[in-house]
């Protein structure tokens, strides 16, 4: 399905390069008549085809009798992208999706499998297109005089970002769901890696033991690490402690909006340095390291998720994919819980 104010163009563009991979009828006819004028051109000295060519004065599409033709529109995959991209609201998500630190062909994993509902995938192309009807975009784009104020926290701008990501009244619950979502899911694949578990249950089915230990091999789940000083940022979503490396890796998830993906990154290595330092020193290892997991609301996967997991030492290219799939869908369910709330 197709949202009314989504991007057109958009719809027909390849889904391996972020578009809805439909095909244009007029864009197919076009190029049919410009194919079929070509074919006769070429064949002018034939009898038949230079009979064909005189008697068509305008009887179909091709007017071969006609000199001066005008060549119907062909749009390329290309010149689909440069109006997608230049459209105010529309092209935000492109240059997003295309920024350097982006990992295109990852962040449009979820396009190409298509697998999710028709409504589904048609309600998230219209949040990274950024037309849901939320009260910044009535005021501002519809211009119907609607207040430009947040209906959860009362705060001023209801922009999509701000439903996405900043609402304070939505931490604490949705955005808290999200991020869990993703969090299970990477630990229920380290429990598999490291034998813990049999098998797979879907994520939402799965429910994290807080310790896991076995074979000099510890996994913690959201538990604050006991130090010798006091260091504020002492719980990282996953710790997994291995003895036979001497190795610990502290794992922490985070959702942020599209542009804020390389700061939270640097953030949060910086946010758990400290407490780096102190596990080395307190349970005698070689080497802590930080591992930042990002996915951004609308999807997007930076470059350095792949790395990441294979520091970890998970080689299943659908993890991502899989993290990536539920973000969208708790985030597609976020804005239709926060549309159905009293203006």
């Amino acid at each position: 399905m197709h949202h009314p104010k989504s991007s057109v163009m958009r719809l027909y563009i390849p889904r391996k390069c972020g578009g809805r991979g439909l095909l244009s009828a007029k864009s197919m006819h076009n190029r049919e008549v410009c194919s079929l004028r070509a074919y006769f051109e070429t064949r002018r000295e034939s009898a038949m085809h230079g009979d064909v060519v005189v008697c068509d004065k305008g009887l179909n599409p091709l007017s071969l009798a006609k000199e001066e033709w005008r060549r119907p529109v062909v749009l390329s995959t290309s010149d689909r992208e440069t109006v997608w991209m230049e459209k105010e609201l529309h092209g935000r998500f492109y240059k997003a999706l295309h920024a350097p630190h982006v990992d295109v062909k990852a962040s449009v994993q979820w396009l190409r499998f298509g697998d999710l509902f028709g409504e589904t995938e048609g309600f998230v192309c219209a949040i990274q297109d950024q037309v849901v009807k939320t009260n910044n975009y009535r005021k501002h784009i519809l211009k119907d005089g609607t207040p430009d104020f947040c209906r959860a926290c009362r705060h001023p701008g209801e922009s999509l970002r701000h439903v996405l990501s900043g609402c304070s009244a939505l931490a604490n619950t949705e955005y808290l769901h999200r991020h869990n979502q993703v969090a299970k899911i990477l630990h229920q694949e380290l429990a598999l890696m490291y034998c813990f578990l049999e098998q797979r249950v879907p994520y939402y089915q799965y429910t994290p033991v807080p310790v896991l230990e076995r074979d000099g091999v510890r996994l913690y789940w959201d538990l604050p690490i006991a130090t010798d000083r006091t260091i504020l940022a002492n719980k990282p979503d996953i710790v997994v402690m291995d003895r036979a490396q001497s190795k610990v890796f502290l794992v922490d998830i985070t959702i942020p909006h599209d542009e804020n993906l390389v700061k939270a990154e640097t953030e949060k290595k910086r946010k758990y340095l400290d407490l780096a330092h102190e596990i080395v020193d307190m349970w005698g290892v070689e080497s802590t390291e930080i591992i930042p997991i990002l996915i951004s609301a609308n999807g997007l996967i930076p470059v350095s998720l792949a790395h990441h997991l294979r520091q970890l030492g998970i080689c299943d290219g659908s993890l991502a994919a899989r993290m990536q799939k539920a973000v969208l869908l708790d985030s597609a369910r976020i804005v239709r819980r926060f549309l159905s709330l009293q203006p």
